[in-house]
């Protein structure tokens, strides 16, 4: 039996919060165009910024994808039993990516990275110190992985006079 979308009726929190996310990266991968990305060979203002604006793209339509899906019935008997939403994961992912924006010229990537993967795993919610701690190591294992293996020598991996 094939389900008819309604989009007025799918239309919620779990739908708001990605397309909001994505509108913020359009804007900022846009603001990103008009700076360079390499200047004389070295990394340029503007390449980390459409590198994590392209990133919040693109996870924003995978998320937004992914909550039409899960838009069973059983979600929406739940929205009839008054169980409102949790915007916690996306005010997350959205703090985090602001929390990396304002650390990173302060602590460098790798702690950047770090603190933006647990704001994002505290956002997620239900989750205990440990699999924070574990997201935390992670984000720095891959920062320092990408830093170190693909960005050049003059890249910001930690704090400035480290």
């Amino acid at each position: 039996m094939i389900r008819r979308l309604h989009l007025q009726s799918y239309w919620s929190a779990e739908l708001a919060a990605p397309v909001f996310i994505g509108f913020l990266g359009a804007l900022m991968f846009a603001l990103a165009l008009t700076q360079p990305a390499w200047l004389d060979g070295r990394i340029g203002p503007g390449l980390f910024a459409r590198w994590l604006s392209a990133a919040a793209i693109f996870m924003s339509v995978i998320w937004f994808v992914v909550a039409l899906l899960q838009h069973a019935p059983a979600h929406d008997a739940a929205r009839v039993t008054g169980e409102a939403p949790s915007l916690l994961p996306g005010l997350g992912l959205l703090s985090g990516v602001v929390a990396f924006a304002i650390a990173m010229p302060v602590v460098g990537m790798v702690a950047a990275c770090a603190l933006t993967a647990c704001v994002v795993s505290l956002g997620a919610g239900e989750r205990g110190w440990t699999p924070n701690t574990l997201s935390a190591l992670s984000g720095a294992g891959a920062a320092l992985a990408v830093g170190l293996t693909l960005l050049p020598p003059g890249a910001r991996l930690w704090p400035p006079g480290f």
